[in-house]
């Protein structure tokens, strides 16, 4: 189970959506907007997100926008179920559920003492574009025939990209499996989008 048990009082939207596997998870090819790995790095994406902790496995909708300064994610249940909302920019990390408003100076003592787990969001934003992260800390690379990165370890984690989207958006991945010694996380991107620096992460809309 998921440590300290505070990641089933948090997320209890999340437990009629128990996950054993994604093989069957819809697929789609919806395109929002061109975006290559080596454009600017402001990004929105939206995609199915599943985590798996020991015996515990969840699964949720994620809406995801960075702007290179601050980000926004939402993590959100099917069918309008509930939501967890993580804000990040210079001046610390917001994380909200419903009415209960929780702030921290770190992203991973936030959610790990809220969720009881984190998300590697340094390099995740990095790994989603088919990127390694910055200061040269991956290793075991590997590229298909293209020269797109399929797989690498990088901090502790092993980040696989087994597909990418359609032209023309063929450099970018179509779902990432990231996996460390105790969480597994598989993304499944259906959205991409270049979108403009957004001005303040909180006044973004709810």
């Amino acid at each position: 189970m998921l440590p300290r048990r505070r990641a089933l009082q948090a997320l209890p939207i999340f437990l009629s959506a128990l996950l054993y596997g994604c093989a069957g998870m819809p697929t789609g090819d919806s395109v929002m907007s061109l975006v290559t790995p080596d454009a600017d790095p402001a990004f929105e994406l939206s995609g199915r997100l599943a985590i798996r902790q020991g015996e515990q496995a969840l699964s949720a909708n994620l809406r995801w926008r960075f702007d290179g300064q601050g980000e926004e994610m939402v993590i959100s249940a099917p069918l309008g179920a509930g939501s967890i909302e993580i804000a990040r920019d210079a001046a610390g990390v917001t994380l909200r559920t419903g009415a209960k408003v929780e702030r921290a100076a770190t992203v991973e003592a936030l959610m790990l003492g809220t969720l009881g787990f984190v998300l590697p969001l340094d390099g995740l934003r990095y790994w989603v574009r088919g990127q390694t992260g910055p200061g040269g800390a991956a290793v075991r690379i590997v590229r298909d025939a293209a020269g797109r990165i399929e797989s690498f370890h990088e901090t502790g984690w092993d980040i696989t990209i087994p597909l990418f989207s359609a032209p023309p958006l063929a450099a970018l991945p179509r779902r990432i499996d990231v996996a460390s010694a105790e969480l597994q996380v598989r993304l499944v991107i259906d959205q991409w989008q270049v979108v403009p620096a957004f001005a303040s992460i909180g006044s973004a809309p709810r």
